[in-house]
């Protein structure tokens, strides 16, 4: 079953399949009310990765995994990727960027920024930052018969 958040109506709906453009992220994910780990939640960029991973309530976060296409790592298919890094470079003396995705099976980069200029950091993500996610509990209550996400982010 497909679960997918409508962003404007905040309700939940349920699909038979979808078609994912360019690359997302599988949060391997476990609810904290019943214990069930029968999910992933697909996040679509990394900046949406760093807010799930603030702000997910609900549920526990196991592990993560980059959805790589064809066109980022030059092969004839998908691959599915275990996650180590994404880091975010800003240029000190440019308005150039970079965001660099590191895998089990590879490092893709995503701009322009030269990276041997002077720059700032900011990991985004990491295995420390998830194995420092603490599972939080939400107010919510759902009736269990309804389509839901484990998961509430705000």
């Amino acid at each position: 079953m497909i679960y997918v958040l409508d962003h404007k109506s905040r309700d939940v709906r349920v699909g038979l399949h979808c078609e994912i453009e360019g690359l997302c992220f599988l949060a391997t994910i476990t609810s904290i009310h019943t214990g069930k780990r029968d999910r992933v939640a697909l996040v679509r960029c990394a900046y949406e990765l760093q807010h799930y991973l603030a702000h997910a309530q609900d549920v526990s976060i196991m592990a993560v995994q980059m959805l790589c296409p064809p066109n980022l790592t030059g092969r004839d298919a998908w691959s599915l990727e275990e996650l180590d890094q994404i880091i975010c470079y800003q240029g000190i003396e440019t308005d150039e960027g970079a965001v660099i995705y590191k895998t089990s099976m590879g490092t893709y980069k995503f701009g322009d920024l030269d990276l041997r200029r002077r720059k700032t950091r900011q990991v985004w993500y990491s295995e420390q930052r998830l194995n420092a996610h603490v599972p939080r509990f939400s107010e919510r209550v759902f009736d269990s018969d309804e389509p839901h996400l484990y998961a509430a982010v705000r």
